[in-house]
């Protein structure tokens, strides 16, 4: 079992902690956090070195005939309780310090909602909706026989899909048409989709963000929130050669996650769901290769997006709405004119040396020298939102939807007509 490592070196919070403070200000962490730590971590030195002392003494009773053997015993016992003391004391501090957000890359902008944002590009060259009036997508999706919520209510409850006939075809295009577009560039990964408790924490989906995911008390097991989570596990621990980085993935998996917190926004339909399926890409690379590297798997997932003609913009997201783990965050959104909507189809980051220092995934570079490596990962589709986006976009005015060029090879037709 690989040890979990908090995201930050504690000697930088206990050599410069105004530097951490100003940077996790840029998140909106609570810096005052930082003092509270500044002050265990004090404390954790204070002890090692006062245990240090005490097991000097206790070598020197060895050989010291001024020692009684009640001394000796009293001092080995002082020890034991000490070094509990010392233990319990450090899984607190790196429980809390497991809480400790990602420093942002210094390009990201700065700021602290949305507002802060910036649009970088829309896209103009993109298919438009030939109805005057667009229908959103469930309405289409019923009367078309492609969907039936209905359906799904009664085996799940809410924030469930069930699709039927070529609304199942078309997400299953989209998922093989995301496979393969990757496929020369990424090695494919089939991975479980029940995680232990170390593989999320791993990448910063535990302990701060338990109440998002699904648990299978029984076996200390949890549904996987993405891909992300397994594919990085599976290499937690691992050191690479010298020269055999960055190394690139892709995942297929199902996607499970609670959205405990958007009761009653975007609900309806495919906006926001419980499962759903979805291509991941993920890279493990050196950090002077992480620009490079993060703009070509940007590329990688916007070319879905944009080969699809759907109408989308890139989001260069501000330090305070990127979320925890990342350093550098875009999202990719897309315009629905059902639901007269952006909607974010894809989010790629890249998030330091954070995932890599919980998960012990380091590399060996050209001086021999061991290093953590950086880690980063986009949404190679993300069916549900991109699946409505086509149902909207591709609306016809008799009220068929057609598909578009690239997923005909993939589903075998250029339209979607009433399966009722």
């Amino acid at each position: 079992m690989v040890e979990i490592s908090p995201m930050i070196d504690y000697k930088l919070i206990l050599s410069d902690k105004q530097y951490v403070k100003r940077e996790l200000e840029k998140k909106g962490y609570d810096i005052e956090y930082i003092d509270a730590l500044y002050t265990l971590l004090t404390e954790i030195r204070r002890q090692k070195t006062r245990l240090n002392e005490l097991n000097h003494q206790r070598n020197c009773s060895s050989t010291d005939d001024s020692f009684t053997a009640d001394e000796k015993r009293r001092l080995r016992k002082f020890i034991i309780n000490t070094q509990k003391d010392l233990k319990a004391l450090e899984n607190h501090t790196n429980r809390h310090l497991l809480d400790v957000p990602n420093f942002p890359d210094p390009q990201a902008p700065i700021g602290l909602n949305a507002h802060c944002n910036v649009i970088l590009y829309e896209s103009d060259n993109h298919y438009i909706c030939q109805t005057a009036n667009p229908l959103p997508h469930w309405d289409i999706a019923e009367s078309l026989g492609i969907m039936d919520t209905q359906a799904a209510s009664k085996i799940s409850g809410s924030g469930f899909s069930l699709l039927r006939g070529m609304g199942a075809k078309l997400l299953r295009a989209l998922v093989n048409y995301g496979l393969s577009l990757n496929e020369p560039k990424y090695t494919e990964i089939l991975p479980p989709h029940l995680v232990s408790t170390e593989a999320l924490t791993f990448t910063g989906h535990l302990p701060k963000f338990a109440g998002e995911q699904y648990k299978c008390e029984k076996d200390d097991l949890w549904l996987i929130p993405t891909a992300e989570v397994p594919m990085t596990a599976a290499f937690a621990g691992e050191t690479f050669s010298p020269g055999t980085l960055p190394k690139r993935y892709m995942g297929y998996t199902l996607a499970f996650r609670r959205e405990s917190g958007a009761s009653g926004r975007d609900t309806r339909g495919l906006q926001r769901i419980h499962e759903f399926h979805k291509v991941e890409l993920l890279k493990i690379v050196e950090p002077k290769d992480v620009q490079s590297e993060l703009s070509s798997l940007l590329k990688d997932c916007e070319s879905v997006i944009k080969n699809l003609g759907l109408k989308y913009r890139l989001v260069d997201l501000c330090t305070g709405e990127m979320g925890d783990k990342y350093a550098r965050c875009y999202d990719i959104e897309v315009y629905s004119p059902g639901v007269k909507k952006w909607l974010e189809v894809s989010s790629v980051g890249h998030f330091s040396d954070y995932q890599a220092r919980r998960a012990q995934i380091k590399y060996v570079d050209v001086h021999g020298k061991k290093k953590f490596a950086y880690t980063m990962n986009g949404s190679g589709i993300a069916t549900p939102r991109v699946w409505l986006s086509i149902i909207e976009t591709y609306q016809q005015p008799d009220g068929s939807v057609r598909i578009p060029d690239v997923l005909i090879p993939f589903m075998g037709c250029d339209v979607i007509s009433s399966e009722l």
